[in-house]
């Protein structure tokens, strides 16, 4: 009996000294909490914070350059480069090599003569200048209007007869004031007479110029084709034959 007791002893201290063998459970630890401050009102409820909208920049596009219409003027209503042009002041009018009144002249243009605009306008001396061509190898610069009458039109009308020498293919017309003109077999006063034409007949131009006999011939035809010869352009105060325009 006293040895079971022993044992038992010994047996039980351990027990009583380490414990029991059996798994302690871990305690889980609990989070601090933070104390959150919530701003209050003075009705001591919360203070509701507006977050500010950030803006949105849109960037504008910038427009495109719109082209300005300019209309065109309709040719025969104004003068411009590259139409045609017609002189009408009475008493023909200068061609000079600057827009000035200064400039160099250049040549006289006769009334009713045809020239073509390349360049203008420019004002100067108190007119407008338009550079023309003469379609005879001069350039140069004439003024529009005199502030009372039109020297220059872009209304060319009916073709008239103009005071300058024919080119081979256009239309002339026989401007003598009086009398008949002379039509010949060649260039020169002593050739074969072929017939006499009449102021107001017209022809188209087939050859020339060509020099004789102290004139300037040229070779014309008739439209159903029964005149065909050599005639003299004129003398020194009289053009005989005149181109239209």
């Amino acid at each position: 009996m006293l040895a079971l007791f022993a044992v038992a002893l010994i047996w039980g201290v351990p027990t009583l000294a380490c414990g029991s063998f059996a798994e302690r459970p871990v305690p889980t630890p609990t989070p601090t909490s933070e104390a959150v401050i919530q701003p209050t009102g003075p009705s001591g409820g919360p203070v509701v914070i507006e977050t500010p909208i950030l803006p949105v920049i849109v960037e504008t596009p910038t427009p495109e350059p719109t082209a300005t219409f300019t209309p065109t003027p309709i040719p025969g209503t104004a003068l411009m480069i590259g139409q045609p042009a017609r002189v009408v002041a009475p008493n023909g009018v200068n061609m000079r090599q600057e827009p000035t009144v200064s400039a160099a002249l250049v040549r006289y243009l006769p009334s009713r003569l045809k020239v073509t605009i390349v360049d203008g306008p420019v004002e100067a001396d108190g007119y407008r200048w338009w550079k023309v061509d003469d379609g005879e190898g001069n350039i140069g610069w004439s003024v529009e209007n005199d502030g009372e009458t039109d020297l220059l039109s872009p209304q060319l009308g009916e073709p008239e007869p103009v005071d300058r020498s024919p080119r081979v293919g256009e239309r002339v017309r026989i401007t003598m004031r009086t009398g008949q003109l002379s039509v010949r077999e060649t260039p020169g006063t002593d050739a074969r007479l072929i017939t006499r034409v009449n102021p107001g007949q017209e022809f188209t131009v087939m050859g020339g110029p060509q020099q004789a006999s102290g004139y300037i011939w040229y070779q014309i035809r008739s439209d159903s084709g029964d005149i065909e010869g050599w005639v003299a352009e004129g003398d020194n105060t009289e053009r005989w034959v005149s181109p239209l325009e």
